[in-house]
């Protein structure tokens, strides 16, 4: 009898560990895994246009690399650091050069136009020692 508790209690643990990790919609980590935040700085560089700060971070519960946004248009007045935040193949944006971004971290960069950018998650690849 004891035998059968353990294994229902091991299941049931299994169970709860599978969802967390996979979340409840049975995905692995996918592009809603990753959470892109725009915020209006308040400040303005020459010419007038607003300066934004962009927050891409990861929540999934592994490292995930090859993260590539669609910019719905981007531009820019000021540099953003390539190694950071760059166009790629397909008229995506690569972020933080295609290297790993840690369960929970974050890549942050700003730019400034005289609007606010539409920047959501396009694809993604988790990093396989998870």
């Amino acid at each position: 009898m004891a035998n059968i508790t353990v294994v229902k209690l091991l299941t049931i643990t299994l169970f709860f560990f599978t969802i967390l990790l996979r979340g409840t919609n049975g995905e692995g980590c996918g592009t809603s895994s990753i959470k892109v935040q725009t915020v209006n700085t308040g400040a303005t560089v020459s010419g007038g246009d607003t300066v934004f700060e962009v927050e891409v971070k990861n929540l999934c519960p592994c490292s995930v690399r090859n993260v590539r946004l669609d910019g719905g248009g981007f531009a820019t007045t000021v540099d953003v650091d390539p190694a950071v935040f760059r166009a790629d193949d397909g008229g995506f944006y690569l972020v933080n050069g295609g290297e790993p971004i840690a369960s929970m971290g974050d890549v942050s960069f700003r730019y400034a136009w005289d609007h606010y950018f539409q920047i959501t998650p396009r694809s993604l690849e988790v990093d396989g020692q998870c």
